[in-house]
């Protein structure tokens, strides 16, 4: 994030300021900057965001400032819960770089603003005054770079379509069929239950096979169960034999 300018309080009360920061000496070189400030209060210093939401509600801070957990998933998803139980404050990551993935960290997280480890004193303090008084300076920023939100935007596209569960292929029939194999019947029997022949039984498997892009037909019962196109209970009886007979 760039260097800002001085920016004046809207309030005239001290921001009630969070700290957590696992790193002892950042810790205490980032209080000593704070300590200067007559209008920033440091309500807690703790170092792992698990800590802080146990805190939270006694600090009631206006602001939480947050080490860059990117490397930690634990931390990471324990610093969105604190972002999460904490509507009314406003998030800062402290840490990483000025480049796009720290910024998209930094989103994930739900944060106001992030201020890289190069950044000096005076910004650090510029950005806890600003998203103090409401501002976002990630959205401002993320405005200002429809690249890097496109970006963003494809990444999600990608992500919900990874999560949409494929589409079942196989028609009524094979469906039909599938499961008469899943109770461990043979295609003599299947065919004889059916009222077709044991070729057709045969055909339709080896369509199966190659439309759910499984070996046989044991794989293709598991393969179907697991996708929640053939309830559970249909596949007690099944077959153990490896292809179409």
């Amino acid at each position: 994030m760039p260097h800002g300018r001085t920016v004046p309080r809207r309030s005239p009360y001290p921001i009630r300021l969070m700290v957590v920061e696992s790193r002892e000496l950042l810790a205490v070189g980032v209080r000593e900057v704070l300590d200067r400030e007559p209008d920033i209060e440091i309500v807690a210093l703790v170092r792992w965001p698990q800590e802080a939401i146990t805190l939270v509600d006694e600090a009631a801070p206006d602001v939480i400032l947050v080490n860059a957990p990117a490397a930690e998933p634990d931390a990471a998803a324990a610093t969105r819960q604190l972002h999460i139980e904490t509507p009314g404050s406003a998030l800062v990551v402290l840490g990483g770089g000025d480049d796009d993935a720290s910024l998209v960290g930094a989103l994930e997280l739900g944060a106001a603003a992030h201020v890289g480890e190069l950044a000096g004193p005076d910004e650090l303090v510029d950005v806890i005054r600003r998203v103090a008084d409401g501002d976002d300076p990630l959205r401002d920023e993320l405005r200002d770079r429809p690249d890097l939100l496109e970006r963003m935007l494809d990444t999600i596209r990608v992500s919900m379509q990874a999560d949409v569960p494929p589409v079942n292929p196989l028609s009524v029939r094979e469906l039909e069929i599938l499961r008469f194999v899943a109770t461990g019947r043979r295609n003599r029997e299947i065919a004889s239950d059916l009222g077709i022949s044991p070729q057709t039984v045969k055909n339709h498997l080896t369509a199966i096979l190659h439309k759910l892009g499984v070996p046989n037909r044991t794989r293709a019962v598991t393969y179907a169960v697991r996708q929640g196109w053939l309830p559970l209970g249909e596949a007690a009886g099944e077959d153990s034999r490896t292809g179409p007979a």
